[in-house]
């Protein structure tokens, strides 16, 4: 009989522990919306800044890579949850001017 009792102390606190280990897991912080859309932007300015150095001597084939890339940004900004569609056409009309 006692050695019934001590596998089930064991097992209630793996399960205990596996609680914990799940709550734990769910309350984990988050990086704030402000944060990952700065994140978001930086990214996009990163790639077009990349994108012009790679293509600066060829001034056409710049020019054609850059609308490339501001129609999928643009496509990808007005699925994007953080972006509303006045913040998408300004991050565009900005990656635009560079």
């Amino acid at each position: 009989m006692a050695e019934n009792s001590f596998v089930y102390i064991v097992m209630f606190l793996l399960f205990v522990g596996l609680g914990v280990i799940l709550y734990k897991k769910s309350t984990i912080k988050s990086k704030p919306a402000y944060l990952k859309k700065e994140e978001i932007i930086k990214q996009y300015e990163y790639e077009m800044l990349k994108l012009i150095s790679k293509y600066e001597k060829d001034s056409k084939l710049l020019s054609q890579k850059k609308v490339e890339f501001l129609k999928q940004a643009n496509k990808e900004l007005h699925q994007n949850i953080f972006f509303d569609e006045n913040e998408a056409k300004a991050l565009i009309l900005k990656l635009a001017s560079f």
